[in-house]
C-alpha cells in the first residue's frame, strides 16, 4: 500500500504487524509476520517503532484509544526521535 496525502491510516489484516518502509520517492506500508508484541499482532508500537525509524520529523502519530500498554512505547519512541506525537488516550 502507498501513503497518499490526505488519506486516513490503513488497517492491518490480523496476524501482521504493519511497518513503513521507504520505496524510492514513496512511502509504503509493508506487512510483518513477526513475533507478537505486547501479546498483540498487528500492534502499534511496531507501527509507530517504523515511522520513528523511518520517516523521523516528517512523521505524525495519533493515539485515540488502546490496548492496554500497546502504543505507548512506540509513541515514546517517536516523541525522542522528533516525530509529531499526540496522545489523546
Amino acid at each position: 500500500m502507498t501513503a497518499q496525502p490526505g488519506a486516513a491510516g490503513q488497517v492491518a489484516p490480523g496476524l501482521r504487524h504493519p511497518l513503513v518502509v521507504r520505496d524510492g520517492v514513496r512511502w509504503t506500508c509493508k506487512l510483518s509476520v513477526s513475533l507478537p508484541v505486547n501479546r498483540h499482532k498487528p500492534s502499534v508500537d511496531v507501527v509507530f517503532r517504523s515511522v520513528s525509524e523511518k520517516v523521523g520529523p516528517n512523521g505524525l502519530g495519533l493515539i485515540l484509544t488502546g490496548m492496554v500498554k500497546d502504543g505507548a512505547q512506540g509513541l515514546k519512541d517517536m516523541l525522542e526521535a522528533g516525530v509529531h506525537a499526540i496522545p489523546l488516550a
